[in-house]
């Protein structure tokens, strides 16, 4: 299994920062990635990588639960997936919008890229159910620090539990000099849940 398009991090990455120099384990690396990426995303209830998102059942990049939705009778709406890097298409009841040129041409611009805010000049995304319909691309093109260092942490970790790494069989850390030992049975560690908290999806509007 190889390491998914949209992983948090690499295989080089993980075995770099867990200290891995052979390829004996390699195999069972990628799935810890892919897992751990998969993980994150059910955490924030967001896809974190940026990647296209389509109305266009043609489109590879088909997807209606984050490219087709319902107005709301307002000048601006919020994208499912954030930040917006980009908009091919944005259509209100299958009338096709092009992206404002000026402040006072009609349009479509990207009011906050980080928080998915698309505003429209002139026009409204009329009240409806499925009839606003997207083509774009959202999500980090970077990763964050924090969150690129908190996948390699739970990564690590997943590998140490394993009969290949550490075996630890959930320890959860070691608390010197009485050798007392924690034990977690969660998925993730509670600080690398504690950072996930801050990319939580919020409410669309």
């Amino acid at each position: 299994m190889a390491v998914g398009t949209y992983a948090l991090v690499s295989l080089d990455e993980l075995k770099e920062y867990a200290g891995i120099n052979s390829s004996d384990h390699d195999g069972l690396l990628e799935k810890i990635v892919n897992r751990t990426t998969s993980l994150f995303e059910s955490s924030t209830r967001r896809k974190l990588k940026a990647r296209d998102y389509s109305y266009d059942p043609d489109d590879a990049a088909y997807d209606p639960d984050n490219a087709v939705l319902n107005g709301n009778d307002r000048d601006r709406i919020s994208l499912p997936q954030y930040p917006v890097n980009s908009i091919a298409t944005l259509k209100v009841n299958d009338m096709e919008i092009d992206e404002r040129e000026t402040i006072y041409s009609c349009g479509w611009v990207i009011e906050d890229r980080a928080a998915g805010i698309v505003t429209l000049s002139c026009y409204i995304f009329t009240k409806g159910l499925k009839n606003i319909e997207l083509a774009y691309n959202a999500g980090f093109s970077t990763v964050p620090d924090d969150l690129y260092e908190a996948c390699l942490e739970q990564a690590a970790w997943f590998f140490k539990q394993s009969p290949a790494g550490a075996n630890l069989l959930g320890v959860a850390a070691k608390n010197l000099p009485d050798g007392s030992i924690s034990y977690t049975t969660k998925d993730l560690l509670p600080y690398v849940q504690r950072r996930l908290n801050h990319y939580k999806k919020r409410f669309v509007t």
